[in-house]
């Protein structure tokens, strides 16, 4: 059994979380592999290209940030993914680092519970990259330069709705509703829900309202007129989008597969206390 690690490699606690974990790994014969970054004491290391291959679990060590990296590789490796809390509360990880050895223990028992989170594909045509785009939480097209607007002709499936004149473009999964998208005046969708979220980010135009889309829709999205565009999926560094360059987005066949514990605070409790809503008047 082999399990990787991707750390936040800024944040002390999260390095010394990391390495008590590995230790606790070499002491169960378990073998182990760090994605560049600290050293944790991991019998491997290796870059985003090796790093997936024959993994049974990521183990992300950080925020929802490090998550989302580490999303992406146990997407690539077929796996699912726990996600170890240290920093600030986020809607992602999971447990602290006090719990992840119970709830790994039980994984390797066969008694862990996974949960399934819809994902995106993007793919583009008429750019100098070819990769599909992999994103847990959102694929966003906006703007290169800082003083313009980007035009983006959106059409969902192959029927048009209008070109958006703005810094960006959103296409948001259920989990990725209170990201990105949230910030952009998008709704805040159940991750139990499978649609996709479709948020216009600083529309210079009357409509500016987000549209939710069925799961098996389509949005494509072209570069229109003068100004070039970046893609970033889940906020990995921007690809380059030239002027009629079109990029589909859709579900992604792979969902991402989260190791949850048996009991586990509600997205609802979680959402609560990260926007420190108002507690019942009893409270």
């Amino acid at each position: 059994m082999r399990l990787g690690f991707v750390v936040h490699p800024a944040r002390d606690a999260a390095v010394r979380a990391a390495a008590d974990l590995v230790a606790w790994c070499r002491e169960r014969g378990v073998s182990t592999r760090i994605l560049e970054g600290p050293d944790v004491g991991a019998v491997e290391s290796a870059d985003d290209a090796g790093f997936p291959d024959g993994l049974d679990l990521v183990v992300s060590v950080g925020g929802d940030g490090t998550l989302l990296r580490a999303a992406l590789m146990g997407n690539r490796a077929g796996v699912p993914v726990l996600g170890v809390k240290v920093g600030r509360l986020g809607f992602l990880t999971e447990v602290d680092p006090d719990a992840a050895p119970s709830l790994l223990d039980a994984w390797m028992s066969g008694r862990g519970r996974i949960d399934e989170r819809m994902a995106l594909v993007a793919e583009a045509e008429g750019a100098s990259w070819t990769d599909p785009q992999w994103a847990l939480n959102e694929v966003i097209v906006e703007k290169r330069a800082r003083h313009r607007v980007v035009r983006l002709a959106t059409s969902v499936n192959e029927d048009h709705v209008t070109t958006f004149s703005a810094d960006g473009v959103i296409v948001a999964s259920p989990t990725g509703s209170t990201a990105y998208s949230f910030s952009a005046r998008g709704p805040i969708v159940s991750p139990r829900l499978t649609c996709l979220v479709l948020t216009p980010v600083s529309a210079h135009m009357v409509f500016d309202r987000a549209i939710v889309l069925a799961p098996d829709e389509r949005v494509t999205l072209e570069v229109g007129e003068e100004e070039p565009a970046l893609l970033s999926a889940d906020g990995r560094p921007g690809l380059e989008l030239p002027v009629g360059a079109r990029v589909t987005i859709r579900r992604s066949d792979r969902p991402a597969r989260l190791l949850r514990g048996e009991v586990t605070e509600s997205f609802y409790s979680l959402l609560r206390r990260k926007f420190e809503l108002p507690a019942d008047p009893g409270g």
